[in-house]
């Protein structure tokens, strides 16, 4: 009896693990389409930010990001993207060239981690 429960933990376990796995694949996957979309963004900051519906774009990538990371535990850094994100949004004028570079190693640091 106690062997058949051990045997029925153990392949618990390894279910387990291999459901996060794919969870995380899924995660990865995702968060390299919505990195690419808050990159394009960045590159092409003056653009975005004259178009509100870009903004929004990357805003809502950023969002998406944010929420997968949460499942994982590890959406710290996607929660100050959107704070930056947010600044963007609300008051265009304060986006200099300091707020690009620090947006720009965000990202990069993001990608990194994802990659």
């Amino acid at each position: 009896m106690k062997d058949e429960r051990e045997k029925i933990n153990e392949q618990v376990k390894i279910m387990e693990a291999e459901q996060e796995e794919r969870i995380i694949g899924y995660f990865i996957e995702e968060a390299k389409y919505h990195l690419n979309t808050i990159e394009q963004g960045l590159i092409y900051m003056s653009n975005t930010i004259a178009a509100p519906e870009m903004i929004d774009e990357v805003f809502r990538a950023a969002h998406s990001g944010k929420g997968g990371a949460a499942m994982l535990g590890i959406n710290k850094i996607a929660h100050k993207l959107e704070d930056y994100l947010t600044i963007m949004q609300n008051c265009q004028e304060v986006v200099d060239k300091k707020l690009e570079y620090l947006l720009f190693r965000l990202i990069a640091c993001k990608s990194c981690k994802v990659r």
